[in-house]
């Protein structure tokens, strides 16, 4: 190990003996009663020497340094400088220094300097079925964040209503959504393997299985392409806007959290008519529809974070969230569905068959 400051924490001496390193709330580690012999030990802490080297050249003793060492990772304010950033190797010079920002929040948590976390998102396969105002951006965005592998699936048109900042632009109309899209996110990010759904394989053929799929319909939501994904038990996220109103989610991790069918079993308790309202739009949600640009964008932002958090192995948010013509955010939970097949053989599911 070769200790460091992580060195996007700014360091603010408050006086004499007191060191805070970051500013932000969530951040900020504050060091009081620091004597000189600390703070010499912890300015030398750059990366270039190994733990025993820093101990060794320290005016402490050495039980006393490795203390000090040792508390400032737990506080999570050092990285290890011996950590190598192969993941990044594969990229131009253009393109680490795009990801910079990226890396820099990576590495806020954790000691490998978000080697690892860079090094998930760059294996990963996501999937985005629709191409519109939402899709198009949850894609660039993606590719942007360093995602690896990505596939637009969206065989429609794209217009002149698709276009908004951060997705479609006025050169995609006319040609299919889902090229643009992929030209997109080859843009901002060349080194993406990115592909459109014409050279896409099914999801049940086992070929290229994504490790996640996020469903951004511009039309009604597909049910069968639904089931398949429950059925082959491939994580799926929803992400719509319509009538002035944007959702996003539930993240569905399929045999553990609520399924989308599920919601809808909610929704028939609540209104017996559900389904034929339903069966009348052609599937729910019903698609994009009255979707302003800044609506488009928060939506897609909130998406796209989502999939990073999950692709991260970072907590992801429970339930879906729903943002309101107010641009509020209103949290909802959903619980899976005693009726729903998607408890069926789950030991721990009193629904299970045999």
């Amino acid at each position: 190990m070769r200790p460091r400051l992580k060195p996007v924490l700014r360091r603010v001496d408050r006086d004499e003996r007191t060191l805070q390193l970051g500013v932000h709330p969530h951040r900020a580690v504050v060091l009081t009663g620091v004597e000189p012999a600390v703070r010499r030990l912890i300015d030398s802490l750059d990366g270039t020497r190994t733990l025993s080297q820093a101990v060794a050249e320290s005016d402490l003793d050495e039980a006393s340094a490795r203390e000090v060492i040792a508390l400032l990772a737990a506080r999570g304010v050092l990285d290890d400088a011996a950590v190598r950033p192969a993941p990044l190797t594969g990229l131009t010079r253009a393109e680490r220094d795009r990801l910079r920002p990226d890396v820099d929040v990576l590495a806020l948590a954790s000691p490998d300097g978000g080697m690892g976390a860079v090094e998930r998102r760059r294996s990963a396969q996501v999937r985005v079925h629709g191409a519109g105002r939402v899709g198009a951006q949850i894609a660039v965005l993606l590719a942007a964040s360093g995602i690896g592998h990505l596939c637009v699936v969206d065989s429609g048109t794209a217009r002149r209503e698709d276009v908004v900042p951060g997705g479609l632009g006025w050169p995609q109309v006319g040609a299919a959504r889902e090229e643009g899209a992929v030209a997109l996110a080859r843009e901002i990010a060349p080194a993406v393997n990115a592909w459109s759904g014409r050279s896409a394989s099914r999801l049940s053929d086992h070929g290229s299985r994504p490790d996640l799929v996020i469903l951004a319909p511009v039309g009604p939501l597909d049910p069968v392409l639904v089931r398949e994904l429950g059925a082959e038990e491939i994580p799926h996220l929803l992400a719509t806007a319509f009538e002035g109103c944007g959702l996003v989610g539930p993240l569905v991790i399929p045999g553990v959290t609520a399924c989308l069918n599920c919601l809808d079993l909610t929704r028939r308790d609540r209104d017996p008519s559900w389904p034929a309202v339903r069966a009348r739009l052609g599937g729910y949600p019903a698609g994009e529809s009255a979707c302003d640009t800044t609506l488009s964008s928060l939506v897609a932002a909130q998406a796209a974070g989502h999939a990073i958090a999950f692709v991260d192995g970072a907590d992801t948010p429970a339930g879906s969230l729903d943002i309101l013509p107010d641009r509020r955010w209103r949290h909802r939970s959903w619980e899976r569905h005693s009726q729903c097949q998607c408890g069926r053989n789950d030991p721990n599911s009193l629904t299970m068959v045999a």
